[in-house]
């Protein structure tokens, strides 16, 4: 998937915070990691269930972001003057939003009855393909008509502001930041070492990240002590922390 920047500093960075969540579509199966080819019928009723909370966890969080990047940039269409051509983008923009929740929606049901990993494919496809396809259609558009007809609107104030205040209170894109070159610096450095976990640590990253002790991490993932000792040292090094409360800032800068 290729998501072609808007040159919209907080449009482009809810496109990389939804690619990253869809990204997690591709690895949220244990199994999948030592087992390629592995399928759910391979996994006992418990291991299933688990992959079915963790992707019903990533969709809740994929839902939410959308609605979310849907509500700011509907917010900019407001501003927008009443020419036609504006009113045309806008009505062809809402309607792709809706679109893509359709879709989704339809393969949440599906999810209930067929593979759990041929679902998280599927979601993973749609989202992403449509990711790309509505940045380079619409999201550039919007941008670009923003500046054409109406220069003086500065949407990177008046509507993050409004985004944080009624949609993401913790997100890491908060208005000051957006304008801040060294703390885009200092978001895409965490991203990047989290990129740099194993699916195995990513999982356990939250587990800590929540206050689960050691011993009910390993319970949870069905693995020993010792490997979670070994993920936990891991996550630490990678993501440059020496104590639980520092992955907690880090976690923030994520979410």
């Amino acid at each position: 998937m290729t998501i072609n920047p808007t040159g919209h500093a907080e449009i482009d960075q809810q496109h990389e915070l939804l690619d990253s969540t869809v990204a997690q579509l591709a690895s949220f199966c244990a199994e999948a990691e030592h087992h390629p080819d592995a399928t759910c019928d391979g996994c006992d009723v418990l291991r299933q269930k688990h992959c079915r909370d963790v992707l019903a966890a990533i969709c809740r969080e994929l839902a939410a972001f959308l609605g979310g990047h849907f509500a700011y940039e509907e917010k900019m269409m407001e501003l927008l003057p009443a020419t036609p051509s504006c009113q045309l983008h806008v009505k062809a923009h809402k309607a792709s939003h809706e679109g893509v929740v359709r879709q989704l929606k339809k393969l949440a049901l599906r999810a209930e009855t067929e593979s759990l990993r041929g679902i998280g494919a599927l979601i993973w496809q749609i989202v992403g393909d449509w990711l790309g396809d509505h940045s380079t259609l619409f999201d550039t558009r919007l941008v670009r008509l923003g500046k054409s007809d109406r220069p003086k609107i500065d949407f990177d104030s008046e509507l993050v502001n409004m985004l944080d205040q009624h949609v993401f209170p913790n997100r890491p894109t908060r208005s000051k930041a957006s304008t801040s070159a060294a703390v885009r610096g200092k978001r895409l450095e965490v991203r990047g070492r989290f990129e740099s976990l194993s699916t195995a640590q990513r999982r356990v990253f939250w587990l800590v990240v929540s206050g689960k002790p050691n011993r009910e991490i390993a319970s949870s993932l069905e693995v020993s002590i010792n490997t979670i000792k070994t993920h936990r040292a891991a996550v630490f090094q990678k993501m440059d922390v020496k104590s639980v409360l520092e992955l907690v800032k880090v976690a923030d800068v994520l979410r």
